[in-house]
């Protein structure tokens, strides 16, 4: 059995060994979105992982799909990397959801900044 450990949410739950990441993180009852069901065409399991012993080896997917950068940067589909020892994955935060942060975020400092003036 592996530890998986799924940031930024803190979660970790133990598997076995050759499992999929994107079942860990079903397991750990973590949002992992796949829009492809799981079969490495969406790419919308991208995570980053770093494992404590070597990761299983990338699969036909994974090369067709991840750039040489992002494989080089440690990135995997979740649903084609197998655990294979304890491991810390970071799902990267959705773009979309991104850019709706960084303008609530925007607006919240405009509106302190604004207060601070009037008081």
């Amino acid at each position: 059995m592996s530890k998986v450990t799924f940031e930024p949410h803190g979660k970790t739950v133990e598997v076995r060994d050759g499992g999929t990441i994107l079942a860990a993180a079903r397991a750990a009852k973590v949002l992992l979105p796949s829009k492809c069901g799981g079969r490495g065409a969406c790419t919308t399991c991208k995570v980053l992982i770093k494992f404590s012993t070597p990761p299983s080896e990338l699969s036909r997917m994974e090369k067709h799909m991840l750039s040489d950068r992002m494989i080089k940067d440690g990135y995997r589909l979740g649903c084609q990397c197998k655990v294979t020892g304890d491991a810390e994955v970071t799902i990267p935060e959705d773009p979309l959801r991104r850019t709706i942060r960084l303008q609530l975020e925007a607006q919240r400092r405009e509106k302190e900044e604004n207060e601070r003036q009037q008081g």
